[in-house]
């Protein structure tokens, strides 16, 4: 094998670390029969399609296994009459390959024996699993939440660090494991994605909180049918209605108002639509020659801060 190669091959598997005590990996590939392997119990993948585990049967029917399953030797397993019927191995990685073989009847896989500590059990699956595209992103979510509480106390940051994921996916993930179980299986029958699920998880804290009284109402409602951006949108506008401001008429001055108040605009232009809500407020041009550039920028940084405290994503105040 060629050097590079060889190196490659070597980084991908200390990354699982499946080498240890020098003696190479590929030495302890070995034959074992497929029931006498018990799946690992903190396996990230929670979801197995039926018809991709076919593909993958007859793929391995047709070409054998690639890519040996990762075991660790357990207690042996025991007959009837409570005699040893021979060694029990637990899956460290690659439950999809033992379910594939399972699926088309095999007896025997092949599979490198490794030793792996319980605590070591759980880092691995993960590693193994995070970066699968495959993987379903809830899947992924409920097994980061599992991560970061065993191996980082809780804390989002130094999990997503670890995991080589970005801070942003790692909050997206946090948020997502930790919700409802019926609302994670709702995103799941739905097949929402990040963003589809955490408008439905904003929408659903923020009735909880402000229409307790509703929630069973909402509950029934996200239940009736296809949970799709459409349905929650109008689910957003039913229980949360855009009250419209009437554009203030140019030049108008607030009751008691100083006449060089920067708070009387010209107009308050309102939009939404599905993707975003814009407020727009602008300095009214004839004012804004009277009123000190020093204060106007105080005035700005005041609304920025208000508006982005309201919810608002992004604030933009041209003066």
């Amino acid at each position: 094998m060629p050097r590079q190669e060889e190196s490659t091959r070597r980084g991908s598997l200390n990354l699982l670390g499946i080498e240890a005590a020098g003696i190479p990996a590929a030495e302890r590939v070995i034959e074992i029969p497929v029931s006498s392997v018990r799946p690992n119990p903190h396996q990230p993948r929670r979801q197995f399609p039926q018809e991709s585990l076919q593909e993958l049967a007859g793929s391995i029917k047709a070409h054998g296994l690639q890519q040996p399953i990762i075991v660790r030797q357990v207690k042996h397993l025991a007959t009837a009459g409570g005699a040893a019927a021979g060694p029990a191995y637990e899956l460290v990685v690659g439950e999809r390959r033992l379910r594939a073989h399972q699926l088309a009847g095999l007896k025997v896989i092949r599979a490198i024996l490794r030793s792996v500590a319980d605590e070591q059990l759980l880092r691995l699956a993960i590693v193994e699993n995070i970066h699968r595209e495959d993987l379903p992103f809830m899947d992924r979510a409920v097994a980061f939440c599992r991560f970061k509480d065993q191996f980082h106390a809780g804390k989002v940051e130094p999990a997503s660090e670890d995991l080589k994921i970005s801070r942003r996916t790692g909050f997206n993930y946090s948020k997502l494991g930790t919700a409802e179980p019926e609302y994670q299986a709702l995103i799941v029958k739905n097949d929402l994605d990040v963003r589809g699920s955490n408008l439905f998880l904003n929408l659903a804290g923020k009735v909880a909180k402000e229409f307790p009284n509703k929630t069973e109402a909402f509950k029934k409602a996200i239940n009736s049918g296809e949970l799709g951006l459409p349905a929650l949108n109008k689910l957003q506008d039913k229980y949360f209605p855009v009250q419209h401001q009437e554009a203030a008429k140019p030049g108008s001055v607030g009751k008691g108002a100083h006449p060089t108040s920067a708070v009387a605009v010209k107009d308050i232009p309102f939009r939404k639509t599905a993707t975003e809500v814009v407020l727009e407020l602008r300095f009214d041009p004839r004012k804004k020659a009277h009123i000190d550039a020093k204060l106007r920028e105080q005035w700005a940084k005041a609304a920025r801060q208000f508006f982005k405290t309201a919810g608002f994503s992004t604030v933009k105040i041209e003066q």
